[in-house]
């Protein structure tokens, strides 16, 4: 049996360190050149959220939800949650009416879930059924979206929580 020495040792585990630094260093100077874009684009893609379901209004922003006024007067909440689906997380921009209903909806991610199946939680057709509802136990799934469709109704009633935890109207 033939022994190592020193130097064979060394140069391979030298070589393997060397690469996982440079390729570290890569991967933190691509966070740091994208993250900020990255946050815009995220920061834009939530307020088009918020137009959409409150044209024209202005919000207040608090630690967990938007408050929307429109011409003075209070419009109603906007809360975005996430709750789990079946690819990953969907998260969900709900807007409430004063009294609690469910205004309207839109999906904000989703992109995890099952393309063809998961994916009709963001069409019109499934999301339209939330509007003007507070209890969610009228909602039709999606067959064969079980969990996708479970994700979005857990991130409205998160919404809906966020609401009676406020006190609603009475702010």
């Amino acid at each position: 049996m033939r022994k190592l020495n020193l130097k064979e040792l060394l140069l391979p585990t030298f070589a393997l360190c060397l690469i996982c630094f440079v390729t570290a260093g890569a991967m933190a100077m691509v966070r740091h050149y994208t993250s900020e874009p990255i946050a815009k684009n995220q920061q834009a893609e939530e307020a088009a959220a918020r137009e959409m379901l409150f044209p024209g209004a202005a919000f207040e922003e608090y630690e967990n939800y938007f408050v929307a006024y429109r011409d003075g007067a209070l419009a109603g909440y906007l809360m975005e949650t996430q709750a789990q689906g079946y690819g990953g997380l969907i998260k969900v921009a709900v807007g409430l009416d004063p009294e609690g209903h469910v205004r309207k909806l839109q999906i904000l991610s989703a992109e995890n879930e099952t393309p063809g199946l998961g994916q009709k939680i963001t069409e019109e057709k499934y999301l339209g059924q939330f509007a003007g509802k507070q209890s969610l136990e009228e909602i039709d799934g999606i067959a064969g979206a079980t969990l996708s469709n479970r994700g979005v109704v857990d991130a409205v009633n998160q919404a809906v929580e966020i609401y009676k935890s406020i006190g609603g109207a009475r702010r």
